[in-house]
């Protein structure tokens, strides 16, 4: 196409690119070949994600004064995904200078946009061939100089933001959405909207010509483009409509819930695959407390996962216990797949016999896990402040490492019964001075809540993990002290909820089936969906270890559980079957 265009304004570009593809075009071919052969795959996988990569903004210089190129970088954008590549995550100084570009480029796109569409409705409606081939011409200045560049860079900006962060770019609607936009707008520009201004403007230089129906078809064209960028707007500040089927897929395999160090517990089985595990190392941390390295038994890698998440482990006598991770061996160096967990478990003498059973095991003995989820994750934030109660100290550990390594400004208190059984307080001092508040309840008067919650920054986080009476202090003094925050809250139990009124019947549609099941006062939600359902996974059965997370396709649901944060519980998109229920008498669910 590029080659038979004749009269191009910039020849040497449009020479470039029929060089370009005629390369890229081989390449491509042998390694989609090669991508069938087993032997080849993984290399041919590599090469592609890197042509295609480097291919983009190639092919956005190719655009200059030749629009099919804006095709080819939508196509080379959609293999990229479809080739499902793995890249490191953004630092915190890296996604807000990528976040400070694309939102300052995207803006530029829009303006641009909109002042496109007001040329074209003024060369449509002008009465002067000035003025008339004017906006045309001005058009055509805006689409070379301007409007390529800032498309081109506002969707290589969000691919690079949505692969560099967990938003990811097929894992939640409203990022898959923006996402088509961006990529359907240049590609219909490069065979329509371009192709229009070119041929009015050389239309236009004849006094006595009228833009006509390619006038109308050009302005209707760019008030729809203008309008579609509104709406990527509006799904950037709302973020509607929950994961999609990959990315519950991908919060199944590895990110999910996290919960706090020691979790909700059932000694009932659940559905989910157990991993066979083998315990590599045991080691005291405090009294009352030993760290465990669990690794595969057939000596293969585990899934990575993120500051927050949590595990299931299923210990010998067939008991389910939920504990954070926070740490791992990885062979070499922090990134990829882990070859260990590693997990804190406090022993309790007065509790259902879990930990009791944790503490027994030794080098060798054989366990199984499920997970890792999160429903605790590390959020963006100006800053953070980490308030742990005992064991809650854990899952904060790799959130601090991480913070830390970006430079980010946090502090911490650590409160427990008595310094001797505080894991990490001494650690933690060592490495991070001026950052850490140790205070032990035996020795220590209690820590001035409101002082430290007040002194928070504006928009700060404050992550809370520890026994319900810290929570509930906390959550008080937060309504006070610091409005100006956002509190996350992991329980190690189900949280004490308010007296009901009686449950009410209602129906569950199950919509990939269409099976309709009734839920009877009484009874849960999980219980009834399992009669139809049973493979579906549940853990802890007190709505704390979020492993039954389901979709909710309409109606509302009541949320009981303990897994939502509290600015969370308006959601309508997802429900904890264990112990929520429907606000009305019919809610349908994504199963």
């Amino acid at each position: 196409m590029l080659g038979r265009r004749e009269g191009d304004v910039f020849p040497v570009i449009q020479t470039a690119g029929v060089i370009g593809y005629l390369l890229a075009a081989p390449l491509v071919a042998v390694c989609a070949l090669a991508l069938r052969r087993p032997a080849g795959a993984a290399r041919a996988r590599s090469v592609l994600i890197v042509f295609h990569l480097l291919f983009l903004p190639l092919q956005f210089l190719f655009s200059f004064g030749n629009f099919e190129p804006l095709a080819g970088m939508a196509l080379s954008a959609v293999f990229v995904v479809l080739l499902k590549p793995r890249f490191p995550k953004l630092g915190r100084r890296a996604r807000k200078v990528w976040l400070t570009v694309h939102v300052g480029v995207a803006v530029s796109w829009l303006g641009l946009s909109l002042a496109m569409t007001v040329l074209a409705f003024a060369g449509l409606t002008a009465g002067t061939h000035a003025v008339r081939h004017g906006a045309y011409e001005l058009m055509h200045l805006f689409d070379l100089v301007l409007v390529i560049p800032s498309m081109a860079v506002a969707v290589l900006s969000g691919v690079v933001l949505s692969l560099g962060t967990p938003w990811g770019l097929i894992r939640h609607r409203w990022v898959l959405a923006k996402f088509v936009i961006a990529l359907s707008l240049p590609t219909f520009a490069a065979f329509a909207e371009s192709k229009w201004v070119r041929s009015l403007q050389a239309l236009t230089k004849d006094p006595a010509a009228e833009p006509g129906g390619t006038g109308v078809a050009l302005a209707v064209c760019l008030a729809t483009f203008t309008v579609l960028l509104w709406v990527a707007v509006v799904l950037s500040v709302v973020k509607p409509g929950g994961r999609t089927r990959w990315g519950r897929g991908s919060d199944r395999a590895g990110r999910g819930p996290g919960q706090g160090a020691v979790q909700a517990s059932s000694d009932r089985p659940a559905p989910a695959r157990d991993t066979p595990v083998t315990v590599t190392e045991v080691r005291q941390l405090a009294e009352g407390v030993v760290a465990l390295e669990l690794r595969r038994t057939d000596g293969g890698t585990l899934p990575a996962w993120q500051p927050g998440a949590h595990i299931d482990l299923v210990l010998p006598s067939g008991r389910v216990r939920q504990y954070s991770l926070y740490g791992g061996h990885h062979g070499h160096g922090d990134e990829g797949a882990p070859l260990a967990y590693r997990i804190a478990v406090l022993r309790e003498a007065d509790g259902r016999g879990g930990s009791v059973e944790a503490h027994a095991l030794r080098p060798g003995s054989s366990a199984a896990i499920r997970g890792p989820r999160n429903n605790f994750p590390l959020v963006e934030a100006p800053a953070y402040v980490f308030l742990a109660g005992g064991i809650g100290i854990i899952p904060f550990l790799p959130m601090i490492r991480r913070l830390d390594a970006e430079g980010a400004d946090w502090k911490l208190l650590h409160r427990g019964r008595t310094r001797p059984a505080m894991a990490f307080a001494d650690e933690l001092i060592r490495r991070y001075p001026g950052r850490i508040a140790v205070s032990a309840s035996d020795t220590d008067p209690r820590p001035a809540l409101d002082a430290l919650l007040g002194a928070a920054a504006r928009g700060a986080a404050v992550y809370c993990c520890g026994p319900a009476p810290m929570l509930d202090a906390v959550s008080a003094a937060m309504r006070t002290a610091c409005p100006h925050g956002r509190l996350y809250v992991e329980r190690f139990a189900a949280a004490e909820r308010p007296p009901r009124a009686a449950d009410e019947p209602f129906d569950a549609e199950l919509t990939r089936t269409g099976a309709v099941v009734r839920v009877q006062p009484g009874h849960s939600l999980l219980e009834a969906i399992r009669e139809f359902e049973p493979a579906l996974d549940f853990s802890c059965a007190e709505g704390v270890c979020g492993s039954c997370e389901t979709r909710v396709v309409a109606g509302t649901p009541e949320h009981r559980d303990s897994v939502l944060q509290e600015h969370e519980r308006d959601r309508r998109d997802v429900i904890y079957p264990c112990v929520s229920r429907a606000r009305g008498r019919h809610i349908a669910l994504d199963l």
